[in-house]
């Protein structure tokens, strides 16, 4: 359109002057903006008589601005010329019309190219269809910058996106803000007491700084997670090493192992520090969620804190160490091969007590290693992490808290990073919604298909399937596969016990005894 085109312009109303302003300086390589208005009329109903659209480089920035001395940050960079260019509407009460008064064409800088327009502030926003989508994709648990991926390739490229990667940013940011307006502790709490209608079985439970009277700790456990500890609840694992939120509180996570050998989560924590009180108030308030059922074994990372904390809440179960933790700190503190070649033999080899003492004196002598504290100390909890001393305690398939791992995989690609504790909270429901779908694939796995009968224990073997889920039948199919190997040497009876000897086909040095009651079943 020429100038006298434009300044013959007439519009029904002042978002239709706009409107065309804005796509007029989009296809030339300016950004506009709103300046003066006037209005006219009766208080409460005064009428738009004058709209003025500007040049967003019109105006200088005042001095006071960039004289100050005592500035915390750099300053901006200037985006003002005090350009003239703009358009003027007047209002015509005879025409009912918005008529174009003034329109100045010329400005004073160079205009935008069309490749950086689409970066102008001005023209970037998103729409309510693509709020939409990406408050769908993030639900979902999928990345900022991959929802920006997506959205890139879906529009062909950046600029038909209409926002950039910080937009999006900023658009999470500020919807969390409105989320929490009133605090972050309150709408976390809000939120677990709205999920009560729900689901009435969760748990929820905070303490507070005497002090401050700010939130301290928070715990909470779904119905879904108490129901599993009532079935899957003899052994118990916690993992403090996950730390991903706004204010790097540790989270504590309440594991176990369920019937397809896989993780499943009794409860999460959030606490502000890692004291023996602090895990204190974490346990018991654990246990006040399962009403009272105490686990048989847990299993931690060695945490003097927790392993104090366990010894005062669970009196009766049985602790044991995690071994990928002992392994590491026994490379960090001892750095001899052989001795932590050996170390692992001593944690892991299913022998007597006495085979144990035996083996680490020798073990200790050969390394000399008398005198090395870590070493003594070790060996003083003994009874926490070698096989020898655990093998009559039952802990499922946990030896490391690392097992741990892939739930706080799933958990970190749901999360922010830096996020509040309401959005902490909320995704990790989200994580656990979804990780708790393969519960539902291993039922449909194990109830709807049989598997394939290899061994010559055809019997036993045709039992443990129907007993057993089909990962868990895996590892006793390789158990039976071994004992088919055995062959019994001798066999006597005293009394009600029968006593077996067996030795291994093609072993003649391997020999065990076997002793059974039958006055037990």
């Amino acid at each position: 359109m020429t100038s006298d085109e434009i300044r013959a312009l007439e519009f029904g109303t002042v978002d239709e002057a706009c409107e065309f302003y804005y796509r007029y300086g989009k296809s030339k390589g300016f950004a506009i903006r709103k300046s003066e208005i006037r209005r006219r009329g009766p208080e409460g109903s005064k009428k738009i008589v004058m709209r003025q659209f500007v040049c967003n480089k019109h105006g200088l920035r005042a001095k006071k601005y960039l004289c100050k001395i005592d500035r915390k940050r750099e300053h901006r960079r200037l985006t003002r010329t005090n350009c003239a260019a703009r358009l003027h509407v007047h209002y015509k009460p005879k025409k009912d019309r918005y008529v174009v008064s003034i329109f100045e064409e010329g400005h004073n800088h160079e205009l935008t190219p069309s490749r950086y327009v689409h970066l102008h502030p001005t023209y970037r926003q998103i729409s309510e269809t693509d709020r939409a989508q990406i408050d769908g994709l993030q639900s979902r648990g999928i990345r900022t910058c991959h929802i920006m991926g997506y959205m890139v390739a879906q529009k062909g490229g950046y600029s038909s996106v209409g926002f950039t990667k910080k937009d999006l940013y900023n658009y999470f940011d500020k919807k969390m803000r409105d989320i929490i307006k009133d605090g972050d502790v309150a709408a976390s709490l809000n939120y677990l007491n709205v999920k009560t209608s729900t689901d009435p079985m969760l748990y929820a439970e905070y303490a507070v700084n005497n002090n401050d009277g700010r939130m301290k700790s928070i715990f909470w456990a779904d119905g879904s997670s108490r129901s599993d500890y009532f079935c899957f609840g003899d052994v118990l694992a916690f993992d403090t090493t996950y730390q991903k939120n706004k204010y790097n509180y540790p989270l504590v996570i309440f594991s176990g192992c369920n019937h397809h050998s896989q993780i499943v989560i009794f409860g999460a924590a959030i606490v502000s520090d890692e004291t023996t009180e602090t895990y204190k108030w974490v346990l018991k308030c654990f246990l006040e969620c399962m009403e009272k059922k105490h686990p048989k074994a847990v299993v931690t990372d060695g945490d003097e804190a927790m392993r104090e904390a366990i010894k005062h809440v669970f009196p009766n179960a049985t602790h044991q160490l995690c071994s990928w933790h002992l392994n590491k700190n026994a490379s960090d503190n001892v750095k001899n091969s052989e001795f932590l070649a050996g170390f692992k033999k001593a944690m892991y080899s299913n022998i007597t007590k006495d085979e144990f003492e035996e083996f680490w004196s020798e073990l200790i002598k050969e390394n000399k290693l008398e005198r090395n504290p870590w070493v003594a100390k070790t060996y003083a909890n003994k009874s926490m992490w070698a096989t020898a001393y655990l093998r009559d305690k039952f802990f499922g398939c946990f030896r490391t808290t690392s097992q741990c791992e892939a739930v706080n995989a799933i958990i970190k690609s749901y999360t922010r990073k830096k996020c509040s504790i309401f959005e902490f909270i909320h995704n990790f429901e989200q994580a656990l919604r979804d990780y708790r779908n393969n519960e539902v694939v291993a039922d449909f796995k194990s109830k709807c298909t049989e598997p394939v009968l290899t061994t010559h224990l055809h019997l036993i073997e045709s039992d443990a399937a129907k007993v057993y889920t089909a990962e868990i039948f895996i590892e006793v199919k390789d158990q039976i596969m071994k004992v088919g190997a055995l062959i019994v040497k001798d066999k006597h009876e005293v009394g009600d016990t029968k006593i077996y000897t067996l030795k291994k086909y093609c072993q003649d040095n391997y020999e065990r005894e076997v002793v059974y009651d039958g006055s037990t079943f």
